[in-house]
């Protein structure tokens, strides 16, 4: 997926969950984050950031964040079309013979429907600790109650779980229990009931962004 036009700039402050504050060309400029996740690590003042720009209240977008090992994409609303779009290139892990994006179902809604049948959740990942991948980086209402609807789900769908991480230098994926503990006990429930928990991590570039590879998915078992 190739992001078009990108412009550098430098971080200077959040101001609030999806505004932050950017230095462009020695001009600051306030800049749309689609993304709800705290990001401390990544959004700090003085961070190299790459930019689209938009029109509005916001006159930019922060796209890209480059950290020391990788390049990474904080566009939350991404994972599902990279996701489709590596299936429908490599057939893996499912191959769509047809799809439908947002399906509802009952009362919850989910990023995909493969098939008519494979019910696919993504969740967008960005923090990385010494080549672990971690998610959540802040606790999630809305994750823990997507993994209990999809498996609520398990008699008329397959449900499935894919975390895509945004940066490629993860070895490995493990939910994050210190920040969501219950979040990674309802996500180990989950792989024990045979459901599929799958992670890749992405290829990125300031020009362009496809999955890569899928890494293993590390538990917390004891």
């Amino acid at each position: 997926m190739e992001f078009g036009p990108l412009k550098k700039g430098v971080f200077v402050k959040r101001v609030n969950r999806f505004v932050g504050e950017v230095l462009v060309d020695g001009k600051k400029k306030k800049a749309l984050i689609r993304n709800t996740g705290r990001l401390e690590e990544l959004l700090t003042e003085g961070r190299e950031v790459y930019l689209r720009e938009r029109e509005g209240r916001c006159e930019a977008e922060v796209v890209l964040v480059k950290a020391k090992g990788s390049f990474v994409c904080i566009d939350s609303h991404l994972p599902p079309l990279l996701l489709l779009e590596h299936m429908r290139s490599k057939g893996t892990p499912w191959f769509p013979k047809s799809f439908k994006m947002e399906p509802k179902v009952g009362s919850s809604r989910f990023d995909l429907l493969i098939n008519g049948r494979i019910l696919i959740e993504t969740k967008s990942v960005n923090l990385v600790k010494e080549g672990v991948a971690l998610f959540p980086d802040a606790p999630t209402e809305r994750g823990r109650r997507h993994i209990r609807d999809l498996i609520e789900l398990r008699d008329r769908f397959l449900p499935a779980l894919v975390f895509v991480i945004q940066r490629e230098d993860a070895k490995v994926f493990s939910p994050n229990y210190e920040t969501d503990p219950d979040f990674g006990k309802l996500l180990e429930e989950f792989w024990r009931l045979g459901l599929p928990v799958k992670a890749f991590s992405c290829k990125v570039s300031p020009y362009e962004i496809r999955v890569w590879k899928e890494i293993p998915v590390v538990f917390n078992m004891s």
